[in-house]
């Protein structure tokens, strides 16, 4: 599936991967900050969900979408 969304000033990639060929979809996703003055806000952020896994690469990436924007509300 492999997105590019903008929520709340972030643009949130998500770009799920398998630790193994028939292994099931780690859910990940990258964060940038947009529109920031300091260059240190533009650094993007990555979290790949170690502890949840799905058999599809969509349900992966759509999982890390909810979990950025979960990380993003919080934060």
């Amino acid at each position: 599936m492999k997105s590019k969304i903008t929520y709340r000033n972030w643009l949130i990639c998500s770009d799920s991967f398998k630790l193994e060929r028939m292994g099931p979809w780690i859910p990940h996703y990258t964060l940038t900050r947009q529109g920031a003055k300091n260059k240190q806000s533009n650094v993007a952020t990555h979290h790949a969900q170690l502890k949840a896994s799905f058999w599809s690469e969509n349900e992966a990436d759509e999982f890390a979408v909810q979990d950025a924007m979960r990380w993003i509300d919080k934060n």
